[in-house]
């Protein structure tokens, strides 16, 4: 192969186990496998993190979800965003929990409960709660200033109320995310955390029985560990990433640790080349060379990924940055930018270099081709 991505699976596992060990006795660990599993295989990656200790998988939307029903048959599958009216019925049929923020929703909801009485349902405690009652689970979402979407605060009351009139249906949980960035929002996210508790112990009162109540993403887990509620959802800790490196400049070591990554992107050189100082190459002569240098080509650019970074809250191109890649233990820097599939690497001081040597590259994940092929081990 040409490229390709390595993915160690038993590092999953190893991190679930991680996070598992890390919360208080009876909180639930949901392992967020979105956007195809953070770019590391939805399946894949549910699949190691179960058998790391997760108790649920959650997904955005509900085409993620169903696709992984058939290989998941008795696992909670938790939808983190609203759905439209019109997939009510799908997601019964895939016995999927929704996320609910609209009354549009719920109406619908309810109507496909009603229509589709008796579908088998998951073993799981959720569906076997819901079951007792003859009614279908799904959760409320609440907004604590994202404000793309979920209940205000100030609603809440009024929509649950509502909500619990609907007789084939049963609120399994309520749910928020907090838009903390660690350390730069921490007094606003306390008292974001404080809102959220108050009206998940409110929603638990007014139904007569405990509603479960999740608010910590991976940031939360890690700077507000007493705010675990019933259940955490952690997508970048289970990939072996942190939220920010303020915990590697700043702290005795991360808040977690022993967590790995377990993503490798690979591509091969295809061409060298000499060139000699101050000769211009590259798209409109951008790059000049500022000595006699040795050039490598590699079958990878922007679009598998490479530079596509995030800054100023957008994913963009990023300059004014050296990107390199990895030659026998050596970096080998960019010359100039990178094309739509193609990279040129400074490789001059570089020993052992030829046509078909292997170059590690940084990419972000989630940007990476999903065409470039992955390879798998640790799932045996």
């Amino acid at each position: 192969m040409l490229k390709w991505i390595n993915i160690d699976c038993s590092i999953i596992t190893r991190n679930a186990t991680a996070i598992k060990k890390a919360l208080k006795p009876g909180v639930k660990f949901t392992a967020v496998v979105k956007a195809n599993g953070y770019g590391h295989g939805a399946a894949e990656t549910a699949t190691a993190a179960l058998r790391g200790g997760a108790d649920r998988l959650a997904v955005l939307t509900a085409e993620e979800g169903a696709a992984l029903r058939k290989k998941f048959p008795d696992t909670d599958i938790m939808l983190l965003a609203p759905s439209l009216p019109e997939e009510a019925e799908f997601i019964i049929q895939n016995r999927l929990v929704p996320c609910v923020c609209s009354s549009e929703f719920l109406e619908s909801l309810n109507s496909s409960a009603e229509k589709n009485h008796g579908i088998t349902t998951p073993e799981t405690d959720i569906f076997r709660s819901a079951l007792k009652q003859h009614k279908y689970p799904y959760t409320l979402e609440i907004d604590s200033g994202m404000g793309r979407w979920g209940i205000p605060a100030d609603e809440f009351s009024t929509f649950l109320r509502g909500a619990l009139e609907y007789k084939n249906l049963y609120l399994a949980g309520t749910g928020t995310h907090i838009g903390y960035r660690p350390t730069q929002n921490m007094t606003y996210t306390s008292e974001k955390l404080k809102i959220f508790g108050r009206l998940s112990e409110e929603a638990s009162g007014i139904a007569g029985r405990h509603i479960e109540a999740c608010a910590a993403n991976s940031s939360v887990f890690c700077d507000f560990p007493d705010s675990q509620f019933d259940a955490v959802r952690t997508g970048n800790l289970l990939y072996g990433i942190y939220p920010t490196d303020f915990y590697r400049r700043h702290r005795q070591g991360p808040p977690l640790p022993g967590l790995e990554r377990p993503w490798q992107f690979h591509a091969r050189i295809i061409a060298l080349r000499n060139v000699k100082k101050g000769e211009r190459f590259g798209y409109n002569a951008g790059f000049t060379a500022d000595r006699d240098m040795q050039l490598a080509s590699i079958p990878a650019g922007y679009s598998d990924g490479l530079t596509m970074e995030p800054a100023e809250y957008q994913i963009r191109l990023s300059a004014g940055f050296r990107y390199w890649g990895i030659i026998n233990g050596h970096k080998a820097y960019f010359a100039g930018k990178p094309g739509i599939s193609h990279t040129m690497l400074d490789v001059t001081d570089i020993p052992g270099v030829s046509i078909g040597t292997e170059v590690a590259l940084h990419v972000r994940r989630t940007s990476a081709n999903i065409l470039i092929p992955r390879v798998y081990s640790g799932l045996s």
